[in-house]
């Protein structure tokens, strides 16, 4: 028998609400004064002698898996001698002989899916990556979505390790390099042109930048990769992809980086909003659709907005014009806003604590603490039931705030050439905004480890984790992935303090250096102000794209609502992927 702790004799609701129960009978006293159902006690029996159930057999697997695996590095080693994988270091957790003799391939694979692949819980329909573990396991091994697996296998465990016995960074860029000649040819072939492995070999492509890209050409990569997927559902359609339960999955990730894509761009959605929604009722409404439902919404506005505002003469026609559109995008900000108070109780997120500037460390006696050098910023510290509801929170949250920046810019172009800072609305826009930054920073330690360390606070257990394989980490891949943006909003956007500027961009420092994706640098260090940069000296925006400097857009749509052909990151076998200059213009 595996001992797993006192079993508690508290009644359901309680031990759900994971707070101490008083066992009163016949019904628990907590539940009547919170005026909830009480769910009743477990019998004797079955708190005496508990089965292996599925959730123990679970767990003693997650241990078992971690005799198989390198103990990571807090910090990278200062140089390739410091080896987590030396013998001495791996003492403790095993026979050093039996971890080290694992195969790089099976250790980067199995990294792979306890960072990044989520699978369904009970109680949510929603998983992420979970279309790789059937069809990688029905492709060939030498087929283009096994490179493209290894490729993205190879480079995250080379991000978080130096290895003397095996050179992960090569391995993962000749993967990398078979993947792109092979997708090519996939691609030419009219039977596996728009395959579901094909489609699933794009995903990780565009994956590989996110996790390898040190300079902004590569991330530009990554956002032709995407217009490639696009292309490739879009010859599909989307009544046949969701036929499939594969298919679907591989939609809904294309419909997720797309919103990345777009609201990074500020470029309009290709094939526009409605396309990628479900209004037939044969996608569920989950949390996460909806938030994406937002998010597709007001990036389309967020198009039609620097349209208006660049080709618009500041004129009474022109300002009435502005003025409709800005209670369009206000009218959506309500229903952003209504639709997050109105979320059922059992996705809602939970404060689980409130950190002062003593807790973290901010005002020692010698006056020397750093915002960027603290794990918490100070105020509410949130707990979510999983990562996929984090996000959805957090996409809602970005949504708002790209709103308030296009009614902010509304306010510039009606007021000119007065200051737009003095207006009614930009002092609005404040008191909006404060709350919604504050959520997106509150939900970062649920996603950067900080809960592995608060034991009483967090519930921690491997069976509540949802990945693939693996045992719990500090900070997950999958993690960073889905904070980055909002991350990366919050550093960029005006109304932010300087002191959570330097909180958020520390914070996205840690992601590319210790969570190993590098992609971050460059979001990190692009020096951008929204919506300040974006306003000129007559309120007027400043260019049709102004973040084309160094996020160039999407492909444009032709009066048929097409996209151009598949960019030449996925049409050339020889040459390195470069951005479409025509899809720029």
């Amino acid at each position: 028998m595996v001992y797993n702790g006192k079993p508690s004799r508290g009644c359901r609701t309680c031990r759900t609400r994971r707070i101490k129960c008083d066992e009163g009978k016949p019904t628990c006293q907590r539940c009547a004064k919170s005026k909830r159902e009480c769910g009743g006690y477990r019998p004797e029996f079955e708190i005496v002698h508990r089965d292996q159930t599925r959730s123990t057999v679970r767990r003693v697997q997650h241990r078992a898996a971690d005799l198989l695996q390198f103990k990571f590095p807090a910090q990278y080693p200062q140089n390739p001698s410091s080896l987590s994988s030396s013998p001495s270091s791996s003492s403790s957790c095993g026979n050093p002989a039996s971890v080290l003799s694992v195969p790089v391939d099976q250790r980067a694979t199995c990294y792979f899916a306890s960072n990044l692949i989520l699978l369904p819980q009970v109680d949510t329909a929603e998983g992420v990556w979970e279309f790789l573990v059937p069809l990688v396991e029905s492709e060939p091994p030498d087929s283009a979505l096994s490179c493209a697996f290894h490729a993205c296998a190879y480079a995250l465990l080379g991000n978080r390790m130096v290895a003397s016995t095996a050179n992960l960074a090569n391995m993962s860029l000749k993967e990398h390099t078979l993947a792109l000649a092979k997708t090519h040819l996939a691609l030419k072939a009219p039977a596996t042109a728009t395959a579901d492995a094909t489609l699933a070999s794009v995903l990780l492509l565009s994956l590989y930048e996110n996790i390898t890209a040190i300079k902004s050409p590569q991330m530009l990569v990554w956002r032709s990769h995407i217009d490639g997927a696009v292309v490739i559902v879009k010859t599909r359609g989307r009544a046949q992809m969701c036929n499939s339960k594969t298919g679907a999955h591989l939609f809904k990730a294309v419909r997720h980086y797309l919103i990345s894509r777009t609201l990074s761009s500020g470029l309009p959605i290709p094939y526009g909003p409605d396309w990628w929604l479900s209004r037939d009722g044969t996608e569920p409404e989950s949390l996460l659709a909806f938030s994406q439902r937002f998010a597709l919404e007001t990036g389309e506005l967020s198009a039609q907005a620097s349209r208006l505002l660049a080709s618009t003469p500041h004129t009474t026609e022109g300002v009435e014009l502005v003025l409709e559109m800005a209670t369009v995008v206000q009218d959506l900000d309500h229903q952003i806003a209504g639709w997050l108070a109105a979320i059922p109780s059992q996705y809602r997120f939970k404060t689980m604590c409130w950190a002062t500037e003593d807790d973290v460390e901010l005002t020692s006696s010698g006056g020397g603490g750093r915002y960027d050098e603290a794990e918490v910023f100070p105020g509410r510290v949130d707990v979510y039931t999983d990562f996929v509801t984090a996000s959805a929170y957090n996409i809602a949250r970005v949504s708002r705030l790209v709103l308030a920046s296009l009614r902010i810019r509304f306010a510039a172009f009606m007021c000119a050439p007065a200051d737009y800072r003095a207006t009614a609305e930009y002092v609005a826009s404040h008191r909006v905004c404060g709350p919604v930054i504050a959520g997106i920073l509150a939900s970062v330690p649920y996603h950067l480890g900080w809960r592995t360390r608060q034991g009483e606070l967090f519930d921690n257990s491997p069976e509540r984790s949802g990945f693939a394989c693996g045992v719990p980490e500090p900070a997950r891949a999958l993690a960073g992935l889905f904070l980055y943006w909002p991350l990366t909003c919050v550093k960029n956007f005006d109304l932010t303090s300087e002191d959570q500027r330097m909180w958020a961009t520390a914070r996205l420092k840690f992601i590319e250096t210790q969570v190993g994706l590098k992609c971050v640098g460059v979001v990190r260090k692009a020096e951008f102000r929204f919506p300040s940069m974006m306003i000129g000296n007559q309120g007027s925006m400043v260019s049709p794209d102004p973040m084309r400097k160094w996020s160039p857009g999407l492909p444009r749509r032709n009066e048929k609502g097409e996209l151009p052909q598949t960019p030449e990151s996925l049409s050339s076998a020889t040459q390195s992927p470069q951005p479409n200059d025509a899809d720029a213009r």
